[in-house]
């Protein structure tokens, strides 16, 4: 009974979607039980991760979650950042299960330095339900710099307190000087960012009204 009470007395939530209508969706298709699942765990319950099979139907599930999504209120607009050879055929897909949806799917000449900057303030500008773009377009879109500059700040601190942790709990040398090796390169590229002037004819993240982010094959930007 102890036992159950301390470890075993908790489960993942099951998320179920058989209520879910889906207006706009092609009657052509019918998602499938686990589908209308999956939509409803991205509707309710906060970041998710769709570990289904090859085959289960990710693509749909995305594209009806970001649908919903936007006629919920919950979000304005959806950006899928997506394997460079599938934007094609993921915006193939979309407009196949939402044939009215307004999407923009990026190409290989809008990332082309002398094109970026229009193509971005196309997507900050655009009333999209969906923008898809490929995993290294995605990369060369900078965030602020003030995002960055709070983001190693952040990092810079959590060190210091584990520094300061080890120091108490006598810990060894190693580990600590490995610790303030980190925290003085996280030092440079603060003071590296700070330097740098303000390229005001960049679009940043922050600028393009992206309020819900859908990441296929995630797993590429593990570690």
């Amino acid at each position: 009974a102890k036992y159950n009470e301390l470890f075993n007395s908790t489960r993942p939530r099951e998320y179920d979607g058989s209520h879910l209508k889906f207006p706009g969706m092609t009657p052509d298709i019918e998602l499938k039980p686990h589908q209308k699942n999956a939509v409803a765990h991205v509707l309710y319950g906060d970041n998710t991760l769709l570990a289904h099979c090859v085959g289960a139907g990710k693509t749909f599930e995305m594209t009806a979650a970001a649908m919903e999504s936007k006629r919920l209120g919950l979000c304005q607009k959806s950006l899928f950042v997506v394997p460079n050879h599938l934007t094609e055929q993921w915006a193939s897909d979309f407009l196949r299960l939402y044939p009215g949806a307004n999407i923009l799917a990026a190409t290989k000449k809008d990332f082309e330095p002398a094109n970026r900057k229009k193509f971005c303030s196309r997507i900050a500008t655009g009333d999209y339900d969906a923008v898809i773009i490929g995993h290294s377009q995605f990369e060369k879109i900078p965030l602020s710099q003030e995002r960055q500059a709070a983001t190693i700040e952040k990092q810079i601190d959590e060190i210091e307190l584990a520094i300061d942790q080890a120091k108490r709990d006598n810990g060894e040398r190693y580990t600590i000087k490995q610790m303030e090796k980190s925290r003085k390169a996280l030092q440079v590229r603060l003071d590296k960012l700070n330097d740098q002037s303000r390229k005001d004819n960049v679009v940043t993240f922050e600028q393009l009204g992206v309020d819900r982010l859908f990441v296929d094959e995630s797993h590429n930007y593990k570690n």
